[in-house]
């Protein structure tokens, strides 16, 4: 084990990420080589912890709060911890951060309610950067990739979908391999039309194949999925690689998920009404490909209707995808 603590403990643990809401996952914590009574820790809903053994509560006001870090006196299995937590988007500020305060303890000797409440006196501006509001269309649009990333991606091609995953990286399509491309669309109106905001965007690149995923949605308090149940599904499948996972949760950062989303009014919900997938060819609705915009516009947005066009079976676009990679691996 590496010194104080790195991004490959909570690499580690993501791939160790238990199943119970209330179980944690656990990695001992080394100094110079030494074994520590401190530990990283991981939850079900993938929330990083550091967990300090204590002797007795906070004496007065314990530390507060701050956007994104909790602390918390728990009462474990392994006894009376201080329970420093952040969300695994604040993985960057966390980790130095926890550094900082196991230095601290281990090695000053400090005692641990005084020094984390000095430390994050001191980290206060770290802290302090609000989480953006990730607005309903985003919310729309990442559900369907994340959708189809989970049920057809990770299917056929396992861990390495994740690279393929292009969304987060504002590419012309969704999902990207050197010899096959697949745009998402997710609506919630109540019929198969969809935007395309881009000239190119539904153009079948030179020597590559083109799906588009059609999905319709209905937004309801009591519908049974969300971002946060499509991001557990993928996390899930990806246990085994933390590679993996890890470009996973890259990705969701630079997409600016949050957990803390989780737990706000902002998370939408939904029923998958309708899922549709296409091979986009001479019958798909677009602009040609010689199609060129007059002098003088700049940039152009139409709508597609998909009502009445045949789809593709899972069963079928699975192995597309898989001919696809092998394709690659030949090449």
């Amino acid at each position: 084990m590496t010194d104080s603590i790195t991004p490959q403990h909570w690499t580690l643990l993501r791939s160790m990420r238990p199943q119970s809401e209330d179980a944690l996952a656990t990695i001992a914590i080394s100094i110079q080589g030494s074994e520590t009574s401190l530990s990283a820790a991981l939850d079900q809903a993938g929330h990083l912890h550091l967990l300090i053994p204590v002797v007795h509560g906070p004496v007065g006001n314990p530390p507060s709060d701050l956007n994104g870090l909790k602390v918390r006196h728990r009462s474990l299995a392994i006894g009376e911890v201080l329970d420093l937590s952040a969300p695994s988007s604040h993985e960057q500020v966390f980790t130095p951060f926890c550094a900082e305060v196991i230095d601290a303890v281990v090695l000053q000797l400090r005692d641990p309610w005084k020094a984390v409440a000095a430390i994050v006196r001191a980290w206060q501006s770290a802290w302090k950067p609000m989480r953006q509001a990730m607005d309903k269309i985003t919310q729309v649009g990442l559900f369907g990739e994340l959708l189809v990333l989970r049920s057809l991606m990770i299917p056929a091609l396992g861990a390495v979908a994740v690279d393929q995953w292009s969304g987060p990286d504002s590419e012309r399509h969704d999902f990207v391999g050197e010899h096959l491309h697949i745009e998402v669309k997710t609506t919630r109106k109540s019929r198969a039309e969809h935007e395309i905001s881009r000239l190119d965007q539904l153009r079948v690149p030179t020597g590559r194949q083109l799906l588009f995923v059609s999905l319709q949605l209905d937004e309801s308090a009591s519908g049974d999925e969300s971002l946060a149940t499509q991001i557990d599904a993928v996390i899930e499948l990806l246990r085994s690689d933390a590679a993996a996972l890890d470009l996973f949760m890259a990705k969701l950062t630079n997409v600016g998920w949050s957990d803390e989303l989780r737990s706000s009014g902002e998370l939408l919900r939904f029923f998958t009404r309708t899922e549709e997938i296409f091979a986009v060819d001479g019958d798909f609705p677009r602009l040609p490909d010689d199609f060129e915009l007059p002098s003088g516009v700049v940039s152009v947005k139409y709508t597609v209707n998909l009502a009445n066009l045949p789809s593709l079976d899972i069963d079928e676009v699975i192995e597309i995808i898989k001919d696809a990679n092998q394709l690659n691996e030949c090449g």
